[in-house]
């Protein structure tokens, strides 16, 4: 584009639709894709005939795919708009320092624990996660039951609803994280975590994230992103999280015979301290459903212990569950 023909001319205080963003997207592709071709038509002489149509690995198709995926994230960085992954302690404050320059319209996202399919020393088994890395095509693994008498199902997608998953590659441009053919998967995983729970996110825990035997295999393995390209697994590899949106309403809540149910996240206080900074805060207690939350609340309470039977009633337990809230938080000027 040129600085005076925007893609999709705005004025101050318009909103931005999702026909405006979709119609920027394909622009901005559009404009790429020409731009490259007209550059390639200029080359009369390639030191390598093989690689003519090619840099660093990726055609023309590929690259302006690259260049598109990285544009739209400065774009997308550059709109005032923020994702930030957060953990809040009971009674503690978080100060966000957004620098956006005007209090921002901000949305809060609880980030749910799922069952999910690990693999150590050798043994596949169920655990739980709030982060999860796999390959899209792992759908269902089955792991030994609780007192491993069988086995049993975990779903990776749900079975009723739609597949979750944002592309890998995606994060790993958008957290800059560096790597070349030869970088090993194991390697990059690593560098990802470390960048993905830097400054303006907080760290999880270690037990809070993790990755698909698929995934451990390859690591094991010593894949490089070279061979992951040419297995065509590359653009297959999924994060998966599970943000649901939840409404604070006034008051206590709604009573059951045996507990007090809160809205989700339970008690979060959102204060802008000015145009930069802006406080969260969260009270518990926090009081999850019965179910896989409560399965997953014992689990994180004693990581060492088996994975609850998912028949098994644990309503009745406490711990770091509910001191502590896991948030993706959205913030938008």
């Amino acid at each position: 584009m040129t600085e005076t023909a925007p893609y999709v001319p705005q004025e101050p205080g318009d909103l931005v639709t999702a026909d405006a963003w979709n119609t920027m997207q394909e622009r901005i592709y559009e404009d790429i894709r020409s731009t490259a071709q007209d550059e390639a038509g200029k080359v009369t002489h390639v030191a390598s005939a093989d690689d003519a149509a090619r840099l660093e690995g990726l055609d023309l198709a590929g690259l302006t795919a690259e260049i598109a995926r990285r544009v739209l994230d400065d774009v997308r960085g550059n709109s005032g708009y923020q994702q930030l992954f957060k953990v809040l302690k009971g009674g503690e404050v978080t100060v966000l320092e957004h620098g956006l320059g005007t209090a921002p319209l901000v949305d809060l996202y609880q980030l749910e624990y799922f069952e999910v399919a690990t693999r150590e020393d050798d043994e596949t088994r169920a655990s739980f996660a709030t982060f999860y890395l796999c390959q899209s095509e792992e759908r269902r693994v089955r792991v030994p039951t609780a007192d491993g008498s069988g086995r049993r199902a975990v779903d990776i997608q749900p079975a009723d609803g739609p597949d979750l998953g944002i592309p890998w590659v995606e994060l790993l441009t958008r957290y800059e994280v560096p790597y070349t053919d030869t970088t090993t998967l194991d390697d990059l995983e690593t560098e990802f975590w470390r960048a993905f729970f830097a400054d303006p996110n907080d760290r999880f825990n270690d037990d809070q994230y993790s990755h698909s035997p698929w995934f451990e295999r390859c690591c094991r393995d010593k894949q490089t992103v070279k061979r992951l390209k040419e297995n065509g697994d590359w653009n297959d590899i999924l994060f998966i999280m599970h943000p649901r949106k939840t409404v604070n309403f006034g008051g206590t809540g709604f009573s059951t015979e045996d507990e007090v149910r809160l809205p989700r996240p339970a008690n979060v206080g959102v204060q802008h301290l000015d145009n930069n900074r802006t406080a969260l805060w969260f009270e518990p207690p926090h009081r999850p459903d019965s179910g896989t939350e409560s399965r997953a609340r014992q689990y994180i309470n004693d990581p060492h212990s088996p994975v609850p039977d998912p028949d098994q009633d644990l309503t009745g337990q406490t711990g770091r569950f509910e001191r502590e809230l896991k948030l993706m938080v959205l913030l938008k000027v």
